[in-house]
This record gives structure tokens, C-alpha cells and sequence, in this order.
């Protein structure tokens, strides 16, 4: 599987202040509004890619998954020329794929962190050039 970058790395946090307050002052980067996403969770995003997670609620799945894994790191996004090559090559290894979605010009492939080191993988295919830049240059 050819990964032309790491296109972001997320952080599960408690408490997503404390986090953008430590990682800003850390980094002298500035991190954009955290805005809510259908996985139950608050997220932000600086100029370096460094995406941070907060559960949504109380009781929800991302709220359990805190319980259980506690904080630290989630996630990490790879961007790649091909989902398609990049997804058969995982699935073919035996990594389970989680999901898969597009959102504008971008396609997203989650897979199972139980298959990959505890780690939850993406794999993004960026369908203009546009596009990646639009998303990294939010922050």
C-alpha cells in the first residue's frame, strides 16, 4: 500500500480545553471551533493535522470507549492515491474494515483498532487536490 502522508492523528481527551490549551501553547499552533461529528464526539483540528476528540455525551459510544481505553491516541489518517488498492490490501492482511464514507471530494476508510495495534486506522483518498488542502488549511 503506497501512503503518500499521514494526514492526521487524533487523540482521545477527557477534556478538550485542557487539551487544545496544552497542545496549542505546546505546538504555537491554534486549533479551529470544535464542531460536533455523528460519532458521538466534539472535535478540533490544528494546522499540523492534529486532531483532537472529546466524547459527546455522557453515555454514549465514544463516552464508553473512554471508559474502557481511557486517553491517548485514537487514531491516524493516512492519505493515499488509490482507497480502493489501500482497502483491498488491509482486508487482505485480515484487518476488519470498520466503515467507509464520502465527504465532499474525500473517501474514508476506517478499520478496527483490535486488527491494527490497538490503534484505529484510516486510509483517505482525496478525489481533487483541492480538497486536501481545504481540509488541512481549516485551522
Amino acid at each position: 500500500m503506497k501512503v503518500e502522508k499521514i494526514d492526521f492523528v487524533t487523540f482521545f481527551v477527557k477534556d478538550l480545553d485542557k487539551a487544545v490549551k496544552f497542545f496549542s501553547e505546546l505546538f504555537e499552533s491554534e486549533f479551529i471551533e470544535p464542531y460536533p461529528t455523528a460519532v458521538d464526539t466534539k472535535e478540533t483540528l490544528d494546522s499540523l493535522c492534529i486532531n483532537l476528540a472529546a466524547p459527546l455525551t455522557q453515555d454514549g459510544p465514544s463516552a464508553k470507549i473512554m471508559t474502557t481505553k481511557g486517553e491517548g491516541l485514537f487514531s491516524v489518517g493516512f492519505k493515499v492515491s488509490n482507497i480502493d488498492k489501500a482497502v483491498d490490501e488491509l482486508e487482505s492482511r485480515g484487518v476488519r474494515l470498520v466503515g467507509r464514507e464520502k465527504i465532499g471530494s474525500a473517501e474514508y476508510a476506517v478499520f478496527h483498532p483490535k486488527d491494527t495495534f490497538g490503534v484505529m486506522l484510516s486510509v483517505i483518498e482525496y478525489k481533487d487536490k483541492d480538497a486536501a488542502t481545504a481540509f488541512t488549511s481549516r485551522a
